[in-house]
């Protein structure tokens, strides 16, 4: 396949790299991941990365986006306390080296971003759930990520006095709804630790222990939405990561929640996209 034509767009997961080709159509032409859980050295982790890059881009293309988890400058991440070890990275020297035109970003504001060139609303809130929670901000039709720090929802206080989190600060959201939260209210209510996907196949199968799990969770996400939404008042939630898979399972007891805290119509909430950070990595670089 002749690359040449297309925008390429990376995703870094903590448990997995993908990666996308997009037309200028915004139409995804081909898809590729790498496994990369447990390796947590950063040579390994470049190779990795590297192997995709030649998979996905070939002999070049027009442009390469990347989504990273943490904030970033000039195409450096500076910061990520769920992956330390890619800290002080130079994902933007990396892409240079296949194409001219490159951008790089925090993943979720990929996420916002690609979302807002495929939607009419101008005011979005992204939300990512997985092994940290992450956020992205469109305010009036731009991507609020002028500072690096803008949409760490993750690291907001639900609990000044709560669980620990790998950051070193006590009550963020992302303990509670991450996956590391998903496991705390496992134990509470079956005894054990269990990851969200066993969760969500046991919720649907009819166990109510399990769709207990979900309703605490839920409403552990309707706190910090609701406070996303006073502060913001978005027209959309887009919420994307593993754990959007089981959205179904919780948007009950989280939309109760945030009824209970807010004094406004709920904003329109809605799973992201398949291959949502990728997808908008790829369109940051087709339009920045």
């Amino acid at each position: 396949m002749d690359t040449m034509g297309y925008y390429a767009g990376i995703d870094i997961g903590g448990s997995h790299i993908e990666g996308v080709l997009i037309d200028e159509k915004l139409r995804i032409v081909k898809a590729e991941s790498v496994g990369i859980m447990g390796k947590r050295n950063r040579k390994v982790f470049l190779e990795e990365l590297e192997g995709l890059l030649e998979e996905l881009c070939g002999k070049g293309v027009k442009g390469i986006g990347m989504g990273v988890p943490g904030p970033v400058k000039k195409g450096k991440i500076f910061w990520s306390c769920n992956a330390r070890f890619l800290e002080g990275t130079d994902f933007g020297e990396i892409l240079r080296k296949r194409s001219r035109k490159v951008a790089v970003d925090n993943d979720v504001n990929c996420m916002a971003f690609g979302e807002m060139c495929t939607r009419k609303e101008k005011n979005i809130v992204a939300v990512t759930l997985g092994t940290g929670v992450g956020g992205g901000i469109v305010i009036d039709g731009k991507l609020h990520n002028k500072r690096p720090y803008a949409g760490e929802v993750g690291h907001m206080s639900i609990d000044a006095l709560g669980v620990k989190c790998t950051c070193g600060a006590r009550g963020c959201w992302q303990e509670y709804v991450g996956v590391r939260g998903v496991e705390r209210i496992s134990r509470k209510h079956l005894g054990k630790t269990m990851e969200p996907d066993e969760l969500y196949v046991m919720a649907k199968q009819g166990s109510r222990k399990s769709k207990a799990v979900w309703e605490d969770y839920g409403r552990l996400m309707g706190v910090g939405l609701a406070n996303l939404c006073n502060v913001l008042d978005p027209e959309v939630i887009v919420i994307g990561g593993g754990i959007s898979g089981a959205l179904e399972m919780f948007e009950k007891s989280m939309k109760k929640e945030m009824r209970s805290r807010l004094n406004m119509e709920l904003p329109a909430i809605v799973r992201g996209k398949e291959h949502a950070v990728a997808f908008g990595a790829a369109c940051m670089a087709m339009k920045y």
